[in-house]
């Protein structure tokens, strides 16, 4: 992860509660894309499997970077 990419990760971790917010939700679908080098994609935010999912695929790199 980048340098902004952590910053913005933690940002979002602080920030959110039990939804997601516009700009939570399309700094989430951005990074994961980027992280995992994929197509940008938005799957619909009533997927909150997949979104749980997608956050902690970004917390597991988030910890690593740190390390």
């Amino acid at each position: 992860m980048e340098e902004q990419d952590l910053k913005d990760w933690q940002e979002f971790k602080n920030d959110v509660k039990n939804q997601l917010n516009q700009k939570q939700y399309k700094l989430l679908c951005t990074l994961h894309a980027k992280i995992f080098k994929h197509k940008y994609s938005e799957p619909c935010p009533c997927a909150k499997k997949r979104m749980r999912k997608w956050i902690s695929d970004i917390d597991n790199i988030y910890r690593k970077t740190l390390e």
